[in-house]
Protein backbone atom coordinates (compact mmCIF):
# COMPACT_ATOMS: atom_id res chain seq x y z
CA UNK A 1 0.00 0.00 0.00
CA UNK A 2 1.00 3.79 -0.97
CA UNK A 3 -0.34 5.93 2.04
CA UNK A 4 -2.78 8.92 0.66
CA UNK A 5 -0.49 11.63 2.01
CA UNK A 6 7.50 12.89 6.51
CA UNK A 7 9.83 13.73 3.95
CA UNK A 8 11.99 11.20 2.87
CA UNK A 9 14.62 9.79 5.19
CA UNK A 10 18.26 10.01 4.31
CA UNK A 11 21.13 7.89 5.74
CA UNK A 12 18.82 5.14 6.26
CA UNK A 13 21.67 2.42 7.39
CA UNK A 14 22.78 5.08 9.61
CA UNK A 15 20.64 4.29 12.35
CA UNK A 16 19.46 0.97 11.39
CA UNK A 17 19.23 -1.90 13.91
CA UNK A 18 22.18 -3.81 14.56
CA UNK A 19 20.35 -6.95 16.36
CA UNK A 20 17.00 -8.80 15.23
CA UNK A 21 14.20 -8.77 17.28
CA UNK A 22 11.51 -11.92 17.79
CA UNK A 23 7.62 -11.80 17.46
CA UNK A 24 6.26 -15.44 17.52
CA UNK A 25 7.95 -18.49 16.85
CA UNK A 26 7.31 -18.37 13.10
CA UNK A 27 8.10 -15.06 12.77
CA UNK A 28 11.69 -13.69 12.64
CA UNK A 29 12.63 -10.10 12.15
CA UNK A 30 15.49 -10.13 9.64
CA UNK A 31 16.33 -6.43 9.39
CA UNK A 32 14.64 -3.57 11.34
CA UNK A 33 14.86 0.25 10.03
CA UNK A 34 14.97 3.04 11.23
CA UNK A 35 11.51 5.04 12.54
CA UNK A 36 9.30 5.93 10.12
CA UNK A 37 10.82 4.23 7.76
CA UNK A 38 7.88 2.91 5.32
CA UNK A 39 9.86 -0.17 3.85
CA UNK A 40 7.90 -1.16 0.23
CA UNK A 41 9.14 -3.72 -1.37
CA UNK A 42 11.58 -6.77 -2.00
CA UNK A 43 13.09 -9.01 -4.20
CA UNK A 44 15.52 -12.08 -3.90
CA UNK A 45 18.90 -12.12 -5.42
CA UNK A 46 19.91 -15.99 -6.82
CA UNK A 47 22.41 -16.20 -4.06
CA UNK A 48 19.35 -15.50 -1.49
CA UNK A 49 20.17 -12.05 -0.43
CA UNK A 50 17.26 -9.79 0.10
CA UNK A 51 16.95 -6.41 -2.25
CA UNK A 52 14.27 -4.31 0.00
CA UNK A 53 12.97 -0.41 -1.47
CA UNK A 54 11.47 1.96 0.99
CA UNK A 55 9.20 4.33 0.45
CA UNK A 56 10.58 7.09 2.74
CA UNK A 57 14.36 6.76 1.27
CA UNK A 58 15.97 7.07 -1.55
CA UNK A 59 18.32 4.86 -0.79
CA UNK A 60 18.31 0.58 -2.11
CA UNK A 61 19.05 -1.65 0.54
CA UNK A 62 20.53 -5.20 0.47
CA UNK A 63 19.88 -7.36 3.87
CA UNK A 64 20.95 -11.40 4.07
CA UNK A 65 18.95 -13.53 5.92
CA UNK A 66 22.36 -15.71 6.80
CA UNK A 67 23.01 -12.36 9.06
CA UNK A 68 20.07 -10.86 10.36
CA UNK A 69 20.38 -7.13 11.77
CA UNK A 70 22.87 -6.20 9.02
CA UNK A 71 22.38 -4.39 5.79
CA UNK A 72 24.71 -2.80 3.15
CA UNK A 73 23.82 0.12 0.44
CA UNK A 74 23.17 -0.66 -2.64
CA UNK A 75 22.81 2.43 -4.53
CA UNK A 76 21.65 6.06 -3.62
CA UNK A 77 19.45 7.28 -5.93
CA UNK A 78 20.40 11.17 -5.47
CA UNK A 79 17.70 12.62 -7.83
CA UNK A 80 14.62 10.39 -6.20
CA UNK A 81 12.90 10.87 -2.61
CA UNK A 82 11.59 7.12 -2.67
CA UNK A 83 11.33 3.83 -4.32
CA UNK A 84 8.81 1.46 -4.91
CA UNK A 85 8.33 -1.42 -7.22
CA UNK A 86 11.58 -3.61 -7.62
CA UNK A 87 12.25 -7.06 -10.24
CA UNK A 88 14.87 -9.34 -11.37
CA UNK A 89 14.77 -9.36 -14.94
CA UNK A 90 17.95 -10.51 -15.70
CA UNK A 91 19.93 -13.13 -13.87
CA UNK A 92 21.06 -10.99 -10.68
CA UNK A 93 20.24 -7.85 -12.60
CA UNK A 94 16.99 -5.64 -11.24
CA UNK A 95 14.80 -3.02 -12.20
CA UNK A 96 13.69 -0.38 -9.63
CA UNK A 97 10.71 2.34 -9.76
CA UNK A 98 12.14 5.53 -8.20
CA UNK A 99 10.44 8.63 -8.04
CA UNK A 100 10.19 12.15 -6.10
CA UNK A 101 7.75 11.32 -3.89
CA UNK A 102 6.80 12.83 -0.27
CA UNK A 103 5.13 10.63 2.65
CA UNK A 104 2.11 12.57 3.78
CA UNK A 105 1.83 15.32 1.67
CA UNK A 106 -0.04 16.10 -1.39
CA UNK A 107 3.00 15.52 -3.92
CA UNK A 108 3.50 11.89 -5.21
CA UNK A 109 5.93 12.47 -7.62
CA UNK A 110 3.76 12.94 -10.82
CA UNK A 111 5.58 12.81 -13.77
CA UNK A 112 9.14 12.57 -12.08
CA UNK A 113 8.79 8.44 -12.30
CA UNK A 114 11.41 6.61 -13.92
CA UNK A 115 13.05 2.47 -14.15
CA UNK A 116 16.51 1.96 -13.18
CA UNK A 117 18.69 -1.20 -13.84
CA UNK A 118 20.75 -2.13 -10.52
CA UNK A 119 23.47 -5.23 -12.05
CA UNK A 120 25.00 -7.43 -9.18
CA UNK A 121 26.25 -9.78 -11.64
CA UNK A 122 29.17 -11.10 -9.54
CA UNK A 123 28.93 -8.30 -6.94
CA UNK A 124 29.77 -9.67 -3.26
CA UNK A 125 29.56 -8.20 0.24
CA UNK A 126 33.00 -7.35 1.67
CA UNK A 127 33.61 -5.80 4.82
CA UNK A 128 30.41 -3.98 4.92
CA UNK A 129 30.29 -2.84 1.03
CA UNK A 130 29.44 -4.26 -2.65
CA UNK A 131 32.58 -5.39 -4.28
CA UNK A 132 33.01 -4.83 -6.81
CA UNK A 133 30.49 -1.66 -7.05
CA UNK A 134 26.87 -2.54 -8.68
CA UNK A 135 26.41 -1.32 -12.13
CA UNK A 136 23.47 1.13 -11.89
CA UNK A 137 21.54 2.78 -15.12
CA UNK A 138 18.40 4.46 -16.03
CA UNK A 139 15.98 2.65 -18.45
CA UNK A 140 13.67 5.32 -18.37
CA UNK A 141 12.35 8.22 -17.14
CA UNK A 142 8.12 8.48 -18.21
CA UNK A 143 6.82 11.75 -17.83
CA UNK A 144 3.14 10.64 -17.93
CA UNK A 145 3.89 8.55 -14.79
CA UNK A 146 1.98 9.71 -11.96
CA UNK A 147 3.03 7.09 -9.52
CA UNK A 148 4.70 3.90 -10.15
CA UNK A 149 4.35 0.69 -8.23
CA UNK A 150 4.53 -2.98 -8.56
CA UNK A 151 6.97 -4.68 -11.78
CA UNK A 152 6.77 -7.78 -12.93
CA UNK A 153 9.02 -9.59 -15.42
CA UNK A 154 6.69 -10.04 -18.93
CA UNK A 155 9.18 -11.40 -21.31
CA UNK A 156 12.87 -13.30 -20.35
CA UNK A 157 13.36 -13.27 -24.04
CA UNK A 158 12.47 -9.42 -24.97
CA UNK A 159 13.47 -8.16 -21.48
CA UNK A 160 9.82 -6.46 -20.80
CA UNK A 161 8.30 -5.39 -18.00
CA UNK A 162 4.98 -4.55 -16.46
CA UNK A 163 4.64 -1.45 -14.61
CA UNK A 164 1.36 -1.00 -12.48
CA UNK A 165 0.91 3.29 -11.82
CA UNK A 166 -1.34 3.47 -9.22
CA UNK A 167 -2.78 6.72 -9.59
CA UNK A 168 -3.47 6.48 -13.08
CA UNK A 169 -5.02 2.89 -12.55
CA UNK A 170 -3.03 1.62 -15.93
CA UNK A 171 0.15 -0.79 -16.07
CA UNK A 172 2.75 -0.11 -18.68
CA UNK A 173 4.50 -2.66 -20.77
CA UNK A 174 8.46 -1.39 -20.31
CA UNK A 175 11.25 -2.59 -22.48
CA UNK A 176 14.12 -2.81 -20.04
CA UNK A 177 16.97 -2.87 -22.83
CA UNK A 178 15.88 0.29 -25.28
CA UNK A 179 13.33 2.14 -22.57
CA UNK A 180 10.49 2.00 -24.81
CA UNK A 181 7.08 2.15 -23.35
CA UNK A 182 3.06 1.53 -23.28
CA UNK A 183 0.42 1.51 -21.51
CA UNK A 184 -1.35 -1.82 -22.56
CA UNK A 185 -3.79 -2.38 -19.74
CA UNK A 186 -6.26 0.25 -18.88
CA UNK A 187 -9.38 -1.17 -17.31
CA UNK A 188 -12.10 -0.82 -14.83
CA UNK A 189 -9.89 -3.38 -12.67
CA UNK A 190 -6.81 -1.38 -12.76
CA UNK A 191 -8.76 2.10 -11.90
CA UNK A 192 -9.02 3.68 -8.84
CA UNK A 193 -12.02 4.62 -9.13
CA UNK A 194 -13.04 7.26 -6.79
CA UNK A 195 -10.38 6.37 -4.54
CA UNK A 196 -6.84 7.42 -4.17
CA UNK A 197 -5.39 3.68 -4.89
CA UNK A 198 -5.81 1.54 -8.48
CA UNK A 199 -3.52 -1.24 -9.63
CA UNK A 200 -0.88 -1.92 -6.91
CA UNK A 201 1.35 -5.33 -7.06
CA UNK A 202 1.72 -7.09 -9.92
CA UNK A 203 3.06 -10.26 -10.66
CA UNK A 204 2.90 -12.97 -13.34
CA UNK A 205 2.51 -16.62 -13.20
CA UNK A 206 2.65 -18.64 -16.93
CA UNK A 207 0.70 -16.50 -19.09
CA UNK A 208 -1.42 -14.91 -16.03
CA UNK A 209 -1.22 -11.57 -14.84
CA UNK A 210 -2.43 -11.37 -10.97
CA UNK A 211 -2.56 -7.70 -9.69
CA UNK A 212 -3.71 -6.04 -6.53
CA UNK A 213 -6.07 -3.12 -6.36
CA UNK A 214 -5.77 -1.42 -3.24
CA UNK A 215 -8.81 1.03 -3.92
CA UNK A 216 -11.11 -2.28 -5.03
CA UNK A 217 -9.95 -4.17 -2.01
CA UNK A 218 -9.40 -7.14 -4.39
CA UNK A 219 -7.13 -9.00 -6.19
CA UNK A 220 -7.59 -9.54 -10.02
CA UNK A 221 -6.11 -12.31 -12.35
CA UNK A 222 -6.19 -12.23 -16.51
CA UNK A 223 -4.41 -14.45 -19.22
CA UNK A 224 -2.20 -12.56 -21.29
CA UNK A 225 -0.96 -12.11 -25.11
CA UNK A 226 2.72 -12.07 -25.34
CA UNK A 227 2.95 -8.69 -25.69
CA UNK A 228 0.90 -8.02 -21.85
CA UNK A 229 -2.30 -7.09 -23.49
CA UNK A 230 -5.10 -9.17 -21.88
CA UNK A 231 -5.85 -12.23 -23.55
CA UNK A 232 -9.26 -13.12 -21.87
CA UNK A 233 -11.93 -11.52 -19.21
CA UNK A 234 -10.58 -10.34 -15.66
CA UNK A 235 -10.94 -12.71 -12.63
CA UNK A 236 -11.36 -11.80 -9.27
CA UNK A 237 -9.06 -14.04 -7.68
CA UNK A 238 -9.12 -12.88 -3.76
CA UNK A 239 -11.86 -10.48 -1.98
CA UNK A 240 -11.55 -8.81 1.38
CA UNK A 241 -13.95 -9.47 3.71
CA UNK A 242 -13.42 -5.69 4.80
CA UNK A 243 -12.15 -2.68 3.71
CA UNK A 244 -9.44 -3.08 6.87
CA UNK A 245 -7.54 -5.54 4.78
CA UNK A 246 -6.25 -3.01 2.03
CA UNK A 247 -4.57 -5.70 -0.38
CA UNK A 248 -0.55 -4.66 -1.50
CA UNK A 249 1.83 -7.04 -2.90
CA UNK A 250 1.86 -10.51 -2.60
CA UNK A 251 3.04 -13.52 -3.66
CA UNK A 252 1.50 -16.98 -5.32
CA UNK A 253 2.65 -20.36 -4.36
CA UNK A 254 2.85 -23.68 -6.05
CA UNK A 255 -0.72 -24.48 -6.07
CA UNK A 256 -2.17 -21.19 -6.72
CA UNK A 257 -2.38 -20.12 -3.46
CA UNK A 258 -1.94 -16.40 -2.80
CA UNK A 259 0.03 -14.93 0.42
CA UNK A 260 -1.03 -11.62 0.00
CA UNK A 261 0.12 -8.07 2.75
CA UNK A 262 -3.05 -6.37 3.97
CA UNK A 263 -1.69 -2.81 5.35
CA UNK A 264 -3.88 -1.91 7.81
CA UNK A 265 -5.13 -5.26 8.70
CA UNK A 266 -1.51 -6.00 10.33
CA UNK A 267 -1.55 -9.19 8.78
CA UNK A 268 -0.62 -12.37 6.44
CA UNK A 269 -3.79 -13.59 4.28
CA UNK A 270 -3.32 -17.21 2.64
CA UNK A 271 -5.97 -17.23 0.01
CA UNK A 272 -7.16 -20.43 -1.67
CA UNK A 273 -6.54 -21.11 -5.59
CA UNK A 274 -10.29 -21.12 -5.77
CA UNK A 275 -10.39 -18.00 -3.72
CA UNK A 276 -13.11 -19.34 -1.67
CA UNK A 277 -11.12 -19.30 1.50
CA UNK A 278 -9.36 -17.13 3.81
CA UNK A 279 -6.84 -17.55 6.65
CA UNK A 280 -4.50 -15.10 8.65
CA UNK A 281 -1.52 -17.15 8.54
CA UNK A 282 0.95 -14.18 10.68
CA UNK A 283 -0.25 -11.27 12.18
CA UNK A 284 -3.60 -9.90 13.48
CA UNK A 285 -5.72 -6.24 13.31
CA UNK A 286 -4.48 -5.20 17.07
CA UNK A 287 -1.09 -6.56 17.10
CA UNK A 288 2.30 -5.06 15.77
CA UNK A 289 3.64 -8.78 15.06
CA UNK A 290 3.51 -7.80 11.24
CA UNK A 291 2.15 -3.93 10.96
CA UNK A 292 1.50 -2.83 8.03
CA UNK A 293 2.59 -5.23 5.50
CA UNK A 294 3.46 -3.97 2.15
CA UNK A 295 4.96 -7.13 0.13
CA UNK A 296 5.71 -10.81 0.45
CA UNK A 297 8.08 -12.77 -1.92
CA UNK A 298 9.16 -16.49 -1.07
CA UNK A 299 12.87 -17.14 -0.44
CA UNK A 300 15.16 -18.94 -3.25
CA UNK A 301 17.43 -21.27 -1.67
CA UNK A 302 17.02 -25.04 -0.51
CA UNK A 303 17.03 -23.71 3.41
CA UNK A 304 14.10 -21.06 2.73
CA UNK A 305 11.83 -21.85 -0.23
CA UNK A 306 9.08 -22.16 2.28
CA UNK A 307 9.91 -18.56 3.91
CA UNK A 308 7.76 -15.90 3.23
CA UNK A 309 9.50 -12.63 3.48
CA UNK A 310 7.35 -9.56 4.24
CA UNK A 311 8.55 -5.93 4.22
CA UNK A 312 6.42 -3.54 6.56
CA UNK A 313 5.47 0.04 6.98
CA UNK A 314 5.49 -0.50 11.21
CA UNK A 315 2.10 1.67 10.98
CA UNK A 316 3.36 4.72 9.40
CA UNK A 317 0.78 5.48 7.19
CA UNK A 318 -2.18 3.50 9.35
CA UNK A 319 -0.92 3.37 13.40
CA UNK A 320 -1.76 -0.29 14.80
CA UNK A 321 -4.66 -0.01 17.13
CA UNK A 322 -4.92 3.81 16.15
CA UNK A 323 -1.74 5.48 17.96
CA UNK A 324 0.86 2.27 17.53
CA UNK A 325 4.15 3.22 15.10
CA UNK A 326 6.96 0.56 15.22
CA UNK A 327 10.03 1.29 12.89
CA UNK A 328 9.37 -0.91 9.16
CA UNK A 329 10.99 -4.43 9.27
CA UNK A 330 12.07 -7.34 6.98
CA UNK A 331 10.28 -10.17 8.41
CA UNK A 332 10.77 -13.90 7.59
CA UNK A 333 7.79 -15.72 8.04
CA UNK A 334 7.63 -19.84 8.43
CA UNK A 335 4.88 -21.38 6.31
CA UNK A 336 4.20 -24.41 5.08
CA UNK A 337 4.46 -23.76 1.12
CA UNK A 338 7.01 -22.54 -1.43
CA UNK A 339 6.82 -20.41 -4.46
Amino acid sequence: MLPALVTAASCLLATAAAVPTHGKSHIETVFEFPNNSFVENLAVRPNGQILVTVLTSRELVLVDPQRPGHSVLVHNFTDANGLTGITEYEPDVFAVATGDYHFKTPNWGQGTWALWSVDLRGVKVQNGALVPPPKVSKIVHVPESQLFNGIALLSKKDKTLLVADTKAGVIYRVNAKTGDYKVVINSTETSPLQTPHGVNGVRIYGDTLYFSNSGQFEIFKVRLHEDGTPAGPFVVAAKAKTEIDEYDDFAVDHDGNIFTSTGSGNSILKVSANGKHQTIVAGSLNSTDVAEPTSAVFGRGPLDKSTLYVTTAGGSAVPVNGNIIIPGKLLAIKTHSRA
